[in-house]
Parts: structure tokens; C-alpha cells; sequence
């Protein structure tokens, strides 16, 4: 049976490496050498949050691939969140955008869209696509989230929160979808299209 082709994480995200490596894969973890923007924007109205997740993860992949054995696989990801009223929500810049977006969560439902991109190995057809979750998130006092501010564990995440975390910390935040969507990597979607490249996780 043949071996299993080197995965290439292209993220530095701490959330996404321990989603794979959960489902049992060996990877290495490379930061791509692509400047990913904050917020994210539609070029025009025919642009969707999941057609910009794909091409920004797409971007990443594609940034790191020509850089990497040929043998390896590079999977990269990108997650927009998208409020009540359509507007794309990245990453806060600093704490007082991470507290807006809270409050703007709170009380009402938004979406939480994941892109990938898998380059390699050889010359395998590349592939990128999106999941979208519906997030739910009640009410969180000023306390609540005056308290999660203070821990600055907002940095760097799509709509300024980690699902599993804040769940585990009381939050009232439930999903309809995919879970992992929501922390940046949709497993559903991801495990199948890992399969076809020949990539399992260890002993499988």
C-alpha cells in the first residue's frame, strides 16, 4: 500500500493544526509567504463569502506549493464571518474592534464561512471550496466579554472568538453545520477530499 504524501499545513493557526491533528494526521505547519488581509472584501456584489474564502485560501496554497517537495500536499484555509446583514467580518484589530464584533454577534445569528485549497502531489488536479455554519449567540454581558477581552485570546481570529473555547467558558453559542467550520477547518468536507490524494491519518 502506498505511503501516505507529506501533509503541509499553510496556516500558523494554532486551531487548525490541532483539528488535524485530532483526526489522527502527521503534517508539518508552514506559514505561506502571503499577506493575508484582515478584513476581507467583495471586488462586486457577485462576489460571495465563499468564493472569497476559496480564492484567499487558494492564494495561500498557491504561495507555498512552488516551495515544497512535489510529493507533499498543501492544504491551506481561510474563514470570513458574515453578520446578520451581509457584511464580511474578518479579524479585530485591536480590542476595541474585537468587543464591537462581539456585541454585534450577541442576541442574533451569523454565518461562518471556511475556505480550502489542496495543491499536490504531482501534478493531482487542485480543489478548493467553502462550508458555511450558522452560528446562534445569545446574550453575553459586558462583563462576560470585558473578562474574555482581558485574556487577548481574540488576536487573530475571524470575528474575534474560537467556538470551542468560548462554548467551554459558558457563552451560549450554538451551531447548525459543521462545528470545525466554524474554528477554520471544515473536517466534513476536508477528510473526503484528503482521502482522494492518498492522505490518511497515521495508521489508517
Amino acid at each position: 500500500m502506498p505511503a501516505s504524501p507529506p501533509l503541509i499545513l499553510a496556516s500558523r493557526s494554532a486551531r487548525r493544526a490541532a483539528l488535524l491533528r485530532a483526526a489522527g494526521f502527521a503534517f508539518t505547519q508552514q506559514t505561506p509567504p502571503f499577506d493575508d488581509p484582515p478584513q476581507p472584501e467583495a471586488t462586486d456584489a457577485a462576489h460571495t463569502a465563499e468564493m472569497i474564502a476559496a480564492d484567499l485560501a487558494w492564494r495561500k496554497a498557491a504561495s507555498l506549493h512552488s516551495l515544497v517537495a512535489a510529493e507533499a500536499v498543501v492544504l491551506a484555509a481561510d474563514t470570513i464571518c458574515v453578520d446578520a446583514d451581509g457584511q464580511l467580518i474578518g479579524q479585530p484589530r485591536d480590542s476595541a474592534h474585537a468587543r464591537q464584533m462581539i456585541q454585534q454577534f450577541a442576541n442574533t445569528t451569523h454565518e461562518v464561512v471556511s475556505g480550502v485549497a489542496l495543491l499536490g502531489p504531482g501534478d493531482a488536479p487542485p480543489q478548493r471550496f467553502a462550508d458555511t455554519t450558522v452560528v446562534h449567540v445569545g446574550f453575553i454581558s459586558d462583563e462576560q466579554i470585558d473578562r474574555y477581552l482581558q485574556t487577548r485570546a481574540w488576536r487573530g481570529k475571524a470575528g474575534g472568538y474560537n467556538l470551542f473555547d468560548r462554548q467551554q467558558a459558558g457563552w451560549p453559542i450554538t451551531v447548525t453545520g459543521d462545528p470545525a467550520t466554524v474554528v477554520g477547518l471544515p473536517m466534513r468536507r476536508l477528510l473526503p477530499a484528503l482521502r482522494q490524494r492518498g492522505v490518511t491519518p497515521d495508521g489508517a
